[in-house]
């Protein structure tokens, strides 16, 4: 039995009616605290001026830009690291020359 081949315009058509549907902004999900965690947290929303909702996205966003400036902090002294070590390769390779001076060849 032949395969039917898609058409096209078809599937174009019904990938972007997908892109046009919005998505939820937001997604709600049920967060299990321990009491005195809850506690702190809601009392820091209160100081801060936040509900407990805003406090909570608050600190994690603030977590999840610290993790991803550390990674590119770590990036950056790692290559730093490369960079070092080979210049210091090379400055070695340099006092191995001044120690060990090629001989000059016999002229006849």
């Amino acid at each position: 039995m032949a395969k039917k081949k898609a058409n096209p315009e078809k599937s174009v058509t019904r990938v972007i009616a997908r892109r046009l549907v919005p998505k939820k902004a937001t997604d709600q999900f049920l967060l299990r605290l321990p009491e005195p965690m809850r506690d702190k947290l809601a009392e820091a929303a209160t100081a801060n001026g936040r509900s407990l909702d805003g406090e909570i996205i608050h600190r994690l966003t603030r977590s999840l830009e610290r993790d991803e400036m550390q990674k590119k902090l770590s990036d950056h002294l790692k290559a730093q690291g490369d960079r070092l070590a080979k210049v210091e390769e090379e400055i070695a390779a340099l006092v191995e020359k001044l120690r060990y001076p090629s001989m000059p060849k016999a002229r006849y």
